[in-house]
């Protein structure tokens, strides 16, 4: 009976959903604020109705009702229960039901924060009116993408249909996922993803009003960015983390169609915050963010096309039904060639002239996301072009990893490159001395210093290397003498939210720099070794001796493994003195159910770097194929990315601080002029 009252109550999120994206659109039409204001409960009951749904779902999980067919296909009883919980969104039909659960509730996000209320530091009614319809406006578009991708679920992908005869037994969760990383991965990436829709429907909003009433729309959908961008971030750096130590090999980026999926539009969305602060501080790039906001939604939509699809072949796919891929294309094709036939039609009266000089941070600010979108089609010619040769008729034709790093490094550098010099140039205009004076020192000490530390690595210079860290001085430098100057300027310090913008924004781009040396340094400093061993052999790699003591044996709630006990010991070439590091133990791991053998792969990870051993197959009773890597500053990279959503969600918390001080500020003078009236009455 749950499961029916799951499906009911995806049925009516579907209804609220619809419902909330006709009856304001017929209220806009004819200009009735009544009908208009029904957007705001239906928003909120779309969002109940489906989170019900998927708590349903879960909840039929943690029973173990097999006679459901999403559950008896990624589910068993003895699965523990954390994972049972996970397996929600294990799947194609549970992950979409909670992509669509995130778009409501982004959808209820945006209803709940702007409620009837006038826009900052407005008081007069006609604004009031304008406001109201311009979030209608949003809500609409949110409730009818709300209201697609429910049928869709409905009647392509619904996770609550029975399976007669009801199974003993569930098929078990995919062994690979098996992981914490199912845990928290998935549901940041579709908020990540799916977050982008608000920013798309407040451009749609935009361009469906007139753009004379002047609304700070730019303004209003820049900490919705922030968020799915943070959101985003989290979720291709957990995704990459989870690769890193499960899959086996101990790579953390493969150019694979799905990873590549994730990364274009987070590149767009990188792009479009930027564009943003143009479009709120100097009204200018108006039709970039426009142009971003439409691109970065559709591209998480081919995102979700890619992985549900089976057009492309990935570890990371889902689903290989063409009927559902055909449905998600054509949601597609309705949203991209739809809103970009509005933006021909409405996106001319936000062109507006806007002039500034080659060296200004206008400038700077067009060339970065000019080289955001050259990267961004690089990626997207490389992930299609073999599936477009096939279909011509041409043959097969492979593009990976050398193409994609032969295109995207170069462009990366001259993309840091104005990264750096974006913070310390002036709006509209600088002066060529000024500007020399500013950089001299930041370049001086990035060249003499980095050129150092490249050195340190190895006899001679690697240019790579070697530019790698002066990219990654030259944007920290360049990010911290931006705030000097902010603050100097201002002439007394103080933690206002204008600082923890600035601050927001050292620590983004500090954190981009510290990823860029991970990757780096583990990329070209990398040591490997394969060979055999048991117990009692040895090997050494580099300044690390490894002693195979003995194998056990582990049984797990739902398999059996082989673990092997790896003594290492760092050897200290000097006065060969032997330090004991610990034990490493790597698994071969039978999944019972599935019939699926995995490798676990052991880690001991240091500041600067991780051992990581593999199991690889058996060769005798008692010796295994062994790979063993050490592999230089690799969580440097995750290190990066937490310090660039730690930025992000520093510049979310600035923009909701602000926010509530324009509320209390709009009080106090609503107070202060109702006192004044009353004592004028008096």
């Amino acid at each position: 009976m749950i499961p029916e009252v799951g499906h009911y109550a995806l049925i009516l999120g579907c209804v609220f959903a619809v419902l909330g994206g006709t009856i304001p659109l017929y209220g806009l039409i004819k200009k009735d604020s009544y009908l208009i204001r029904y957007a705001w409960p239906l928003s909120y009951g779309a969002f109940f109705a489906i989170s019900s749904s998927i708590v349903l779902l879960g909840y039929s999980f943690a029973v173990d009702d097999f006679s459901v067919t999403y559950i008896a296909q990624h589910s068993n009883s003895q699965l523990p229960q954390v994972f049972k919980i996970a397996a929600v969104w294990g799947g194609h039909e549970g992950s979409f039901l909670f992509w669509l659960f995130s778009l409501a509730g982004w959808s209820a996000a945006v209803a709940f924060v702007y409620q009837y209320k006038a826009p900052s530091g407005v008081n007069q009614p006609e604004k009031q009116v304008q406001h109201e319809a311009f979030i209608g406006r949003v809500l609409v578009v949110l409730s009818l993408l709300i209201a697609a991708f429910s049928l869709f679920t409905l009647f392509t992908s619904n996770p609550f249909l029975r399976l007669l005869p009801i199974p003993m037994e569930g098929r078990d969760l995919n062994p690979m996922l098996q992981d914490v990383g199912l845990i928290f991965h998935p549901p940041m990436l579709y908020l990540g993803y799916v977050g982008f829709a608000v920013s798309f429907a407040f451009a749609i909003a935009a361009l469906t009003t007139s753009a004379s009433s002047e609304l700070p729309w730019a303004g209003w959908s820049r900490p919705w960015a922030l968020a799915a961008w943070v959101f985003l971030t989290g979720g291709i750096s957990l995704g990459s983390w989870w690769a890193y130590y499960e899959l086996g090999w101990g790579g953390w980026w493969f150019w694979d169609p799905v990873e590549n999926a994730s990364l274009m539009p987070w590149l767009t969305g990188t792009a479009l915050l930027h564009s943003l602060i143009m479009t709120e501080k100097r009204n200018a790039l108006t039709s970039w963010t426009l142009l971003l906001s439409i691109f970065t939604f559709s591209l998480s939509l081919l995102g979700t096309f890619i992985v549900r699809s089976g057009v492309l072949t990935s570890v990371h796919a889902f689903a290989v039904d063409p009927t559902r891929g055909v449905a998600l294309l054509s949601i597609l094709g309705v949203v991209l060639l739809s809103s970009l036939a509005l933006f021909a039609l409405r996106g001319g009266q936000y062109i507006k002239p806007v002039r500034f000089g080659f060296l200004s941070r206008e400038a700077a600010f067009l060339a970065g996301n000019s080289l955001f979108a050259v990267a961004t089609l690089t990626i997207l010619l490389g992930t299609f072009y073999p599936m477009i040769f096939q279909a011509f008729g041409l043959g097969n034709i492979s593009v990976g990893a050398p193409y994609f790093n032969s295109l995207f490094v170069p462009l990366s550098f001259v993309l840091f490159t104005v990264m750096g010099l974006a913070p310390l140039i002036k709006w509209k205009n600088a002066t060529s001395d000024n500007f020399i004076m500013r950089i001299i020192a930041p370049l001086s000490a990035s060249v003499v210093i980095g050129v150092a530390l490249s050195v340190m690595f190895e006899r001679g210079v690697n240019l790579v290397v070697c530019v790698a860290f002066i990219m990654a001085l030259w944007v920290t430098l360049t990010s911290l003498q931006a705030l000097y100057f902010d603050q100097k300027s201002r002439k007394n310090w103080r933690f206002d939210s204008q600082c923890c913008r600035q601050l927001a924004m050292v620590t983004a781009h500090i954190g981009v720099a510290v990823a860029l040396v991970g990757a780096t340094l583990v990329s070209y400093y990398v040591e490997e070794t394969n060979n055999r061993m048991g117990p009692g052999s040895q090997l050494v790699l580099g300044d690390y001796q490894f002693d195979y003591q003995e194998t056990e044996l582990l049984i797990g709630p739902n398999y059996t493994a082989e673990q092997a006990n790896i003594a290492v010991t760092r050897i200290n070439g000097v006065d060969n003195d032997a330090e004991n590091i610990g034990f490493i133990k790597p698994q071969r791991r039978h999944y019972t159910v599935r019939t699926m053998n995995m490798s676990e792969p052991g880690i001991h990870w240091f500041w600067k770097g991780d051992i990581y051993i593999t199991l690889g197959d058996k060769i005798n009773n008692t010796d295994y194929a062994v790979r063993i890597q050490y592999k230089p500053y690799v969580r440097w990279l995750w290190i990066g990315s937490l310090l660039m959503m730690l930025g992000g969600a520093m510049a979310v918390l600035a923009r909701i601080r602000i926010m509530v001080m324009t509320k209390k500020l709009q009080r106090l003078s609503q107070e202060a002029k109702l006192t004044s009236t009353i004592i004028m009455w008096k």
